[in-house]
């Protein structure tokens, strides 16, 4: 009984043993499968890319003008109001012409008599009926009488003040009952269909531009949702010379076809393209694990190592690269955010990576392009 005994604890020993180690085998394996994190991963490719030039500024109207009265006094009545599309001599606002209506009546009526004096003393005159003496007093008097009365018409004409273009009312600074002095500003008026945009460059930058060259222009304000830079303008005018406090020049870039929406003062993007980089090797902006030093996750083997780049160009979607990654390597682009060095990863995009562990997901747009083909310009 007691040999019985001993051989079945032996047994259940063995056995639990047994168990232990299976238990033990199937829990290392279960961790191995969660360490192996699934990500997408992609070698760098090679593709053309633009340098350019990348500045901002607001946008200004290309035909502005402001309406100052020139004659001052209290303003009758405002017939324009901000927002208002006007025509070139539209009436805009009347300031009150009372003492200014009589006085002009009064000089116009000593002008026309006096005129008419005059002719008749021309004639007296050219017969000898008058002596010189009357005459030119007479002469004298028809003169003062016309500057008078071309005075007071200018006077009530400036009572009037009036759009000096086609456009619309961007700004009103006066109301009814408000007294106006003379050159105060009292209207601002806008052509809304042409805009421009004054940037300063580098004298570096400035080698690359001449006039004519196209931009590309985003307006942050109206362009939510659109990707890049949807608008077009070009260059119409570059400063002669550097300004030597702050080292720019002056450019000024027309946009001929704004977008809906915009306004004048709105911060707009601008991107000059200034020469085409062909056969670059780059890999996808949103590679990145870090922007500051560059930093990007290299797959090796089954495992990751964090690199760091030197980079060259870029733009919305690429960033060029000078060192850091070989161009048959394999970079994580999409699940890096939980990645630690040496962190254990299954590749589930890539038809490069050489494991039994892809799948048949297709690879990311631009992992197989040909060299100069990658980017379309704009």
């Amino acid at each position: 009984m007691q040999k019985f005994t001993a051989v079945l604890l032996v047994s259940l020993a063995v056995m639990t043993l047994v168990d232990c180690k299976g238990f033990s085998r199937d829990k290392g394996r279960a961790e191995t499968e969660v360490e192996a994190m699934s990500v997408e991963a992609a070698q760098p490719v090679r593709r053309t890319m633009a340098e350019s030039v990348e500045v901002s500024g607001n946008l200004e109207p290309i035909e502005k003008a402001d309406v100052y009265v020139q004659q001052s006094g209290i303003v009758r009545e405002v017939f324009a109001k901000e927002g208002d599309r006007v025509k070139k001599g539209q009436l805009l606002a009347k300031i009150e012409d009372n003492e200014i209506a009589l006085s002009y009546r009064q000089a116009r009526n000593s002008f026309e008599l006096l005129r008419d004096k005059y002719a008749k003393y021309q004639e007296l005159y050219r017969d000898k009926m008058v002596s010189e003496q009357e005459f030119k007093e007479l002469e004298r008097s028809y003169h003062d009488a016309e500057s008078n009365y071309k005075l007071y018409q200018l006077r009530l004409n400036n009572t009037e003040l009036r759009s000096p273009l086609d456009g619309e009312v961007v700004a009103k600074s006066c109301e009814p009952h408000q007294f106006l002095g003379g050159m105060e500003k009292a209207f601002t008026v806008a052509r809304l269909d042409q805009y421009k945009v004054v940037i300063y460059v580098t004298e570096t930058a400035l080698q690359r531009l001449k006039p004519g060259q196209d931009v590309e222009l985003r307006i942050d304000a109206v362009d939510a949702g659109l990707d890049g830079y949807p608008h077009r303008g070009n260059i119409s005018e570059i400063a002669s010379q550097v300004d030597p406090s702050t080292g720019t020049a002056k450019v000024l870039v027309e946009i001929p076809a704004p977008p809906e929406g915009a306004k004048p003062g709105m911060f707009a993007r601008l991107k000059i393209i200034t020469a085409l980089k062909p056969d670059v090797l780059t890999i996808p902006k949103k590679a990145l694990a870090r922007e500051e030093p560059p930093e990007v996750w290299v797959v090796k083997g089954d495992k990751v190592e964090l690199r760091e780049l030197q980079t060259g160009l870029s733009d919305e979607s690429f960033l060029e690269i000078l060192s850091g990654v070989s161009p048959d390597e394999l970079v994580v682009t999409a699940g890096q955010e939980a990645l630690s060095d040496k962190s254990r990863v299954r590749v589930v995009n890539s038809s490069n990576h050489k494991s039994g562990s892809t799948d048949s997901s297709p690879p990311l747009a631009g992992a197989t392009a040909e060299p100069g083909k990658e980017q379309k310009q704009k």
